[in-house]
């Protein structure tokens, strides 16, 4: 494969090498071309991200109000006693 290989492997980092500078070249005109889409995607997204924050909190403190009235049932009226229930 000796000097077609090379030949091949030159043209292809060239080609990369173009490929790259006609890239950052068109950055700039690219972004402001995305911009708007790129910000309406990140206002939805933490709006989403806001929703869920606060769906999860709500959660966490439906969790807590069942964990503190099974506590206090609890306290309130204690368990029968391991031979009784096996009585009954």
């Amino acid at each position: 494969m000796g000097v077609g290989g090379r030949i091949l492997g030159t043209v292809l980092v060239v080609g990369a090498g173009a490929l790259a500078v006609a890239a950052l070249t068109a950055a700039p005109s690219l972004l402001r071309a995305v911009r708007p889409a790129a910000r309406e995607a990140l206002r939805r997204g933490l709006k989403l991200y806001e929703r869920a924050r606060q769906a999860a909190a709500e959660f966490a403190e439906d969790v807590e109000d069942i964990v503190v009235e099974v506590q206090t049932e609890m306290r309130s009226k204690p368990e029968a006693a391991p031979s009784e229930a096996k009585n009954a």
